[in-house]
């Protein structure tokens, strides 16, 4: 694909996703996003017989998504015979039209969306893989909370009631024996940068956290309680989705992609200072210290050796999608799940040969 024919496809789409972040406003969202949908199904889109460049979204700038922005910097992805573009989508109704149009081969983002396209009847949109299968939260207090048996009857602040921090924060609470409706007081704040301003100002006692607002919260004196990631719970967040279809004809594809992330990953290990170069340049964050900190936490705590996702990862998410529609608790994990690409580059000796070197 020329660099002009890329410029106009991810134009249309930060168009279309400006269109529906827009349509928030007021009642005419629906037909914002009916209309962002009807342009993407009348574009001329090429079948996969006629383009090769491979389509990979991703919903934010987000650390996470480190080994997507390594593998196309560094030539990751071309030296297993790819040629990838990366398309940031922000909004997942938007991602997900364009994948129905056919503009994205693989959907990269959070675990809802394969539970909610399988409940559309959208059976072929499966995961086979995942960067992530961990909470990336903590859980900040007031100093004079030392504790979390200190957090009951307090006010603890997430982002926005239902999304997934506030599953993980009330999930969180039951496990160590709190009831989340009766013994605190959830308060819906709005931003994650909000949730540090109340806790500086006493609007909330309590407050759950996500990069790199935590080491901010730890650097203005209060107190981590936990950090979710090492709380035990699975929960696939950054994922990599595809037609069931689009991997079982385009074997040597998905598994070169794979390839291309797994060395990804094994270069934030090795290239410590070039990675965070490339974390700076495609998060925009200037701060060095945060970055090296955010780097080396997700480093050490987050990334796996393999992306591999197993349908353990999966029973939270739809958990979590029951709460709004009951019927993803009739889905069974391991229908959601195409884990072959994976387990054929593994069983390939590919991680073993990369990481003997």
């Amino acid at each position: 694909m020329s660099s002009k024919g890329s410029r106009a496809m991810t134009t249309r789409l930060t168009t279309l996703k400006t269109a529906a972040g827009s349509s928030s406003r007021g009642a005419r969202r629906p037909l914002f996003l009916l209309v962002g949908l009807s342009l993407l199904l009348m574009l001329p889109t090429a079948t996969l017989a006629q383009r090769k460049t491979l389509r990979v979204s991703y919903p934010a700038p987000a650390t996470v998504y480190l080994p997507l922005w390594i593998a196309s910097e560094v030539g990751l992805f071309s030296k297993h015979g790819l040629d990838v573009e990366l398309v940031h989508v922000g909004s997942s109704p938007i991602a997900m039209a364009a994948y129905l149009a056919g503009e994205i081969d693989i959907l990269g983002g959070g675990g809802s969306a394969g539970p909610n396209a399988y409940l559309r009847g959208q059976r072929d949109l499966v995961f086979f893989g995942a960067m992530n299968n961990k909470f990336v939260f903590s859980i900040y207090a007031h100093p004079s909370v030392s504790t979390m048996a200190g957090v009951r009857g307090k006010r603890v602040g997430v982002t926005r009631f239902g999304g997934t921090m506030d599953f993980a924060t009330r999930h969180f609470l039951r496990l160590n024996g709190f009831d989340p409706g009766r013994e605190v007081t959830m308060v819906q704040v709005g931003r994650v940068q909000d949730i540090l301003s109340g806790l500086i100002a006493g609007s909330v006692d309590v407050g759950t956290m996500a990069f790199p607002y935590d080491i901010k919260a730890k650097e203005s004196g209060f107190r981590e309680l936990a950090d979710l990631s090492q709380s035990g719970a699975r929960y696939a967040s950054s994922s990599f989705l595809a037609k069931r279809q689009f991997l079982a004809q385009n074997k040597s594809r998905a598994e070169g992609f794979v390839r291309a992330i797994i060395e990804a990953m094994q270069f934030i290990r090795v290239r410590r200072d070039d990675g965070i170069k490339i974390l700076a340049r495609y998060t925009r964050m200037s701060d060095m210290k945060v970055l090296a900190q955010t780097y080396d936490y997700h480093s050490r705590v987050i990334w796996p050796r393999v992306p591999e996702i197993l349908p353990e990862d999966l029973k939270l998410v739809l958990e979590e999608l029951a709460e709004v529609n009951p019927k993803a608790r009739e889905i069974d994990p391991a229908e959601l799940i195409y884990g072959s690409v994976v387990k054929d580059v593994v069983a390939s000796g590919f991680v073993e040969r990369l990481y003997a070197r």
